[in-house]
């Protein structure tokens, strides 16, 4: 394929203003019309661009550094930011912060992972009265954090959880776009840096009273090497958002989901179809819509040469939902998924890709299966409204307005 350095095609030129205001009024919608009018490379500021074919986010995502970096170094971070996390790290400081966390994500602790989310099912059912009215994402919150504690701490949290839960989802909620700089005094911003500084108290009350388990779990081997506080801080931070509030993202998305597929959702108890059912959700709903990296040297993509500096976006959203993928994209088809998956592979990516795709990916979508499937089994779960339920694309794809009648299940 010949290349050429001249900018790729954007709305507005890729020059204007005005993109950058369209995508703070509806990013989602923003992004889908630019790869829908113009192509796979898409400019949308003169150093950004996004690309929306599987072959340029395989190539993006297995890049090792060598052409594409996370952040760069000296960048200043927003009060949200956690620098300190693995996730927030480039090179060998990366490497050994995610080696240090493997062992809490690995498969034979799986077992352990399904006995809890099964006992965390029936803990919540049991609150919940027949015909009464849920916030499912409230709820789903909560039993993803209750389930959660056990690869943070080995042991349930009680009301340190409930108050970890509630500030993790503040905070998801008021970093959606657009917001104010934080040093000015709004409202959104002052119940931020009341989150964040909740957030703070509540975390280091437990790194404070946490003793080994010896079952390495996630507290345990993020204090296996004496870190500074501030570190251990941001990376259980950064595990609450990006892992067990984004599983209650998931969780809420694929009861609305279901919620309007009455087949679906009776065929949830069938062998394999809850898996199927949890990816297809993933798919139509990622809770990570939207992932970026920046270029360090020039780089090819579409038969356009990028150069360094600039921001590559790969959205989850827009290319989940490409017709040349996914046949019928918007509709809910579980059943796509009883075989081989998306061809190319890279059309679907909801934990990232390659060395730095997420550490627990397995793991979070074994949790949602079970937990849908155990539910499900308790449970019917009647829509409220679902003509006025959103997405938030904030730091994770939210779901607002998912309110459902829960109906006891009766034995046969």
């Amino acid at each position: 394929m010949t290349t050429t350095t001249s900018a790729p095609p954007g709305p507005h030129g890729g020059r204007g203003t005005s993109n950058v205001a369209d995508f703070a009024l509806d990013p989602l919608s923003f992004l889908s019309r630019a790869a829908r009018e113009f192509g796979d490379v898409v400019s949308l500021t003169p150093s950004n661009v996004l690309l929306a074919h599987p072959d340029d986010i395989r190539r993006v995502l297995t890049d090792s550094g060598e052409n594409v970096v996370k952040i760069s170094e000296g960048v200043r971070r927003g009060p949200t930011g956690f620098p300190l996390a693995m996730m927030n790290s480039e090179g060998a400081d990366w490497e050994r912060k995610r080696a240090r966390l493997r062992p809490a994500f690995r498969s034979e602790r799986l077992e352990h992972l399904e006995r809890v989310a099964r006992e965390g099912v029936a803990h919540t059912v049991d609150a919940w009265r027949d015909g009464e009215t849920i916030d499912v994402h409230q709820e789903m919150s909560r039993l993803a954090m209750r389930i959660g504690a056990t690869h943070i701490a080995g042991h349930e949290l009680g009301e340190r959880g409930e108050t970890l839960a509630a500030a993790v989802a503040a905070i998801m909620r008021l970093t959606s776009s657009p917001r104010l700089p934080t040093w000015l005094p709004t409202r959104v911003n002052r119940e931020l840096k009341r989150s964040l500084r909740t957030l703070d108290e509540t975390l280091a009350a437990l790194i404070r009273d946490h003793r080994p388990t010896g079952a390495d779990t996630a507290l345990d081997r993020l204090l296996s090497d004496d870190p500074p506080f501030e570190e251990v801080r941001d990376e259980l931070a950064t595990l609450l958002m990006s892992g067990y509030e984004t599983t209650a993202d998931a969780l809420t998305w694929l009861f609305f989901a279901l919620g309007g597929h009455g087949e679906a959702d009776a065929r949830m108890a069938d062998d394999g179809y809850a898996l199927a059912a949890a990816k297809e959700a993933m798919r139509l709903y990622p809770p990570a819509w939207v992932i970026s990296r920046e270029t360090v040297r020039p780089f090819e993509a579409g038969g356009y040469t990028l150069p360094a500096g600039t921001v590559l976006g790969l959205s989850q959203w827009v290319t989940h939902r490409d017709g040349r993928w996914f046949p019928d994209p918007e509709e809910f088809r579980p059943e796509r998924w009883f075989g081989r998956g998306p061809s190319p592979r890279h059309a679907y990516f909801p934990f990232g890709a390659g060395p730095r795709g997420c550490v627990g990916a397995s793991m979070a979508l074994r949790e949602t299966e079970v937990i849908a499937r155990e539910l499900r089994a308790r449970v019917r779960l009647e829509l409220v409204d679902p003509q006025g339920v959103r997405p938030n694309p904030a730091l994770a794809l939210q779901p607002r307005g998912v309110r459902a009648v829960v109906r006891r299940q009766r034995p046969v």
